[in-house]
């Protein structure tokens, strides 16, 4: 599988435009088959509806099951109890049947006296229910697990989650300050992408630039 990379530090507005050309260029809106993979940020599906509509939306696997656990462990007396709510909750969602997790959440939470449309304190010990509740609420249509396996698709981003740690390397360590992140981050986020990608896009340019490959230009 060829990996190629696009990075920057521009808004999601102008990313998604980049993602889009980069996508154009690998020719993936010409395969009969295509998935748009990501969390549940909102700027994550505003681009998939603007440039990748055409591809199948699904939820990031590992996002989902981290909402699961919380809340399976908020609503626990002991952590036996709740690693046993947990893989109750999390083979429903595996299995297709999300909407039955939301509403043994919601049930949890009318019995506490929770109610679902007030906003909860941060601190409140039932606060990670009612935000798995929101999440799994929101996200419902683009967690289809059972449709995705069967079409062989990928249900979890975590190839991508790899990459931003392999980028932040460069560019976010203890010893890096950048006096003018606008201009010398963003350069080094074209370059860390180069050297990320699979396609020779560095060499390629180093070989071609003006003056010597491999000597600094003044």
């Amino acid at each position: 599988m060829l990996r190629t990379s696009v990075s920057s530090m521009a808004c999601s507005d102008d990313f998604g435009p980049m993602m889009k050309r980069e996508a154009q260029r690998r020719r993936l809106f010409e395969t009969p088959l295509r998935a748009f993979l990501g969390d549940g940020l909102n700027w994550n599906w505003s681009i998939w509806k603007r440039h990748f509509s055409t591809f199948v939306p699904i939820l990031d696997f590992i996002h989902a099951i981290q909402y699961v656990y919380s809340a399976a462990m908020a609503l626990s007396s002991d952590d036996v109890a709740g690693w046993t709510l947990y893989v109750k909750h999390v083979t429903l969602c595996w299995t297709g049947q999300v909407q039955q997790v939301i509403e043994e959440l919601k049930s949890a939470c009318r019995e506490r006296g929770v109610d679902l449309s007030e906003n909860i304190a941060a601190d409140d010990p039932l606060k990670p229910v009612t935000d798995a509740v929101r999440y799994l609420g929101n996200n419902l249509k683009r967690m289809d697990y059972p449709r995705y396996r069967r079409l062989g698709l990928p249900v979890t981003s975590a190839p991508m989650e790899s990459l931003i740690k392999q980028m932040n390397a460069r560019v976010k360590g203890t010893e890096m300050f950048w006096n003018d992140s606008m201009k010398g981050g963003e350069a080094i986020l074209q370059v860390r992408a180069a050297v990320l990608s699979d396609d020779g896009r560095l060499e390629t340019y180093l070989v071609n630039r003006p003056g010597h490959p491999y000597v600094r230009r003044s």
